[in-house]
């Protein structure tokens, strides 16, 4: 509160506006430290982020599933099945062979022991591996025999769920095909992909909402629309905001109700970095406004 007041009187300011901006500026840097970020962190409200966002969106659900007409996809299954049949004829040359195509090679593999029988730089090895491996495994069922996803958007939320580090998390590998479940067609993924991309940006709506509506000051707004991309301002946003006046001054209460999920917001405190990021550009923004008056004064 201190700092509020002395804020107030070094800009000329009543403890109601300056509490509005303080909010404000508490509300943008809660925008910018709410996922999307860079990978750095912060910069929540770049073009980077959402790029960021939208990659974690796709990157997440091409993990989970696979399409039925996707040609390279049905190609693994195929060749994992000719790997086995040359471990079963001991040709170990045949094995290689299959084991260094790019069918093979560029592929992320769910399996973890299969990935290290194609990974591994000793042939070898790769192929007391793959003996021992496929001795206790079945053939892998082609893509065409998988049974057809039609609801995607309800086996893709039954496997979300948010880590220990309050990050969402898509469970992986429970699929019938390689990990992986199997839909319809590349063109209904890309569908739902796009689709699912379009809720990046949800979480930090509320903090825009609260924004938003906050009280003018001197009849301006405490923000510039341009601050913030159409990303975040095109959902309707979870937040709130309650301002009461009373004789010793201003009590303002503002949250965002998606904003902490897990709550490991809080066990980041990530409402304390906020704070200190909206009272340092505060900070700032006095000794801009005092060296402005300084400098007014000596040259008149």
């Amino acid at each position: 509160m201190a700092a509020l007041s002395d804020y107030a009187a070094g800009m000329g300011k009543s403890m109601v506006d300056a509490g509005v901006m303080g909010a404000g500026e508490l509300c943008k840097a809660a925008l910018e430290l709410t996922p999307p970020m860079v990978e750095s962190g912060g910069q929540g409200l770049s073009r980077a982020a959402k790029v960021a966002g939208f990659k974690a969106v796709e990157r997440d659900i091409r993990g989970l599933f696979v399409a039925q007409d996707e040609r390279k996809s049905a190609a693994v299954g195929v060749a994992l099945n000719n790997l086995k049949v040359a471990v079963k004829a001991g040709d170990r040359g045949r094995f290689e062979r299959i084991r260094q195509q790019a069918t093979l090679q560029k592929t992320n593999l769910i399996n973890s022991v299969t990935r290290k029988i194609v990974s591994d730089a000793d042939p070898a090895r790769a192929f007391a591996k793959a003996s021992n491996f496929f001795s206790q495994s079945n053939p892998v069922q082609t893509v065409n025999q998988q049974e057809i996803v039609t609801d995607i958007r309800k086996v893709h939320l039954s496997k979300r769920h948010i880590n220990s580090q309050g990050k969402m998390r898509t469970t992986k590998g429970t699929g019938g095909y390689l990990g992986k479940y199997v839909v319809q067609s590349k063109a209904a993924l890309e569908e739902y992909i796009k689709a699912t991309q379009l809720h990046v940006g949800f979480i930090k709506s509320g903090w825009w909402q609260v924004l938003s509506t906050l009280p003018k000051v001197n009849g301006k707004n405490v923000y510039k629309g341009s601050e913030i991309p159409v990303w975040v301002r095109r959902h309707a946003g979870t937040g709130y905001a309650t301002l009461m006046r009373n004789r010793e001054g201003i009590n303002m209460v503002i949250g965002n109700r998606v904003g902490d999920n897990d709550s490991q917001a809080s066990k980041n405190n990530v409402q304390g970095v906020a704070r200190a990021v909206a009272m340092s550009r505060m900070i700032s923004q006095l000794e801009a406004y005092q060296k402005d008056q300084a400098n007014k004064f000596n040259g008149s």
